[in-house]
């Protein structure tokens, strides 16, 4: 069971993850679930709650999450990370903080964009899902993070424009 943290209506975001005490930055915040694996190209076919709720593993498949992971809202200046299915605390969190965590962690370049609701001081507005849309800096900082499907396309990006 999962005590540190409570899912809660987070205004116009839906539902959200709140802190139910502090948290101080690596500090390990809960495990993210998935559920059923699919193929990207079966997307389509899934449910609008379960296309909500998806997390690439790699160019080929996704993962539905299951709650309370799936409730983790997007920020521009997130306060948690994610390693694999570990989220940890990226920056002091407060008790009654939302949770949040930037999703362009493990998103490619398919195009996709939504505006966003975050409301960080360096929030555009609209957000593209995809890492490599990141400031350079950015990916850097969150590199070491990202998948391994997704660190390997940063290096290979890398090399080709060093060459």
């Amino acid at each position: 069971m999962i005590r540190d943290i409570e899912v809660r209506p987070a205004g116009a975001k839906g539902l959200g993850v709140f802190a139910r005490r502090t948290f101080q930055p690596g500090e390990f915040i809960f495990r993210r679930r998935h559920g059923r694996v699919v193929s990207n190209r079966d997307i389509p076919s899934l449910s609008e709650d379960e296309r909500r709720h998806l997390c690439e593993l790699d160019f080929e498949t996704s993962a539905v999450l299951l709650p309370p992971g799936c409730y983790l809202n997007h920020s521009c200046e997130p306060n948690a990370m994610r390693s694999g299915v570990k989220v940890f605390a990226w920056r002091p969190i407060a008790a009654g903080d939302e949770v949040t965590i930037d999703y362009r962690l493990n998103a490619f370049d398919d195009g996709d964009r939504w505006p966003c609701a975050c409301g960080s001081t360096s929030c555009p507005g609209e957000v593209e899902g995809s890492f490599f849309a990141l400031p350079l800096a950015r990916q850097r900082e969150y590199l070491r993070y990202a998948p391994s499907f997704i660190r390997r396309e940063w290096r290979r990006r890398r090399a080709q424009t060093a060459s």
